[in-house]
């Protein structure tokens, strides 16, 4: 299995256990991100099926669901991503020196990417802030906010968002 850590931190961010798909239904931005459709799931309180079991009589026994079940985005729980809230003028500050910042590090170890890499991240960057109230951000478990961002955004009526991660902002480690 593979497992996407964040460039910089190092914290794991999403794995290869969730089928990719071209970011925002665009095969124009897939050099430069991925997306990944996530799940709502109950966390706490989990039953193992000990108080479901049919009684003798053969009616059943089983409970109704607890209204008290949290219901977790699958991803967002599973690699403790955290939400954090940007205005657009925010955003715009923060992309900036993060193309910058992932550029130079492209520069250092893979110099064949980085036009290639500059000319399609304005694109997203595009898309994203044409859409810009659509999206939620979300950053990895050790809060950094000069980490990369994850872009959550729900497509037509589904019940969790989509997760676009960029991808040269991405390390893989195989387990």
């Amino acid at each position: 299995m593979l497992v996407y850590k964040d460039l910089f931190t190092g914290d794991e961010v999403c794995s290869d256990a969730y089928v990719h798909h071209n970011p925002f239904d665009n095969a124009e931005l897939a050099n430069v991100a991925f997306e990944v459709k996530s799940s709502k799931v109950a966390k706490g309180n989990e039953d193992y099926g000990i108080a479901c079991n049919d009684d003798e009589e053969g009616g059943s026994s089983a409970a109704v669901a607890d209204p008290g079940v949290e219901m977790v985005i699958d991803i967002v729980d599973a690699f403790r991503l955290q939400e954090t809230p940007f205005t657009k003028a925010e955003y715009t500050g923060y992309i900036k020196k993060y193309i910058k910042r992932v550029a130079t590090h492209l520069e250092e170890h893979a110099p064949e990417k980085v036009a290639t890499f500059k000319e399609d991240i304005q694109k997203f960057v595009k898309h994203v802030l044409g859409n810009f109230n659509d999206f939620e951000f979300y950053i990895g478990e050790s809060l950094d906010l000069e980490a990369g961002l994850i872009y959550a955004y729900y497509n037509g009526e589904e019940l969790a968002p989509r997760l676009v991660y960029i991808k040269d902002a991405l390390t893989e480690e195989r387990y």
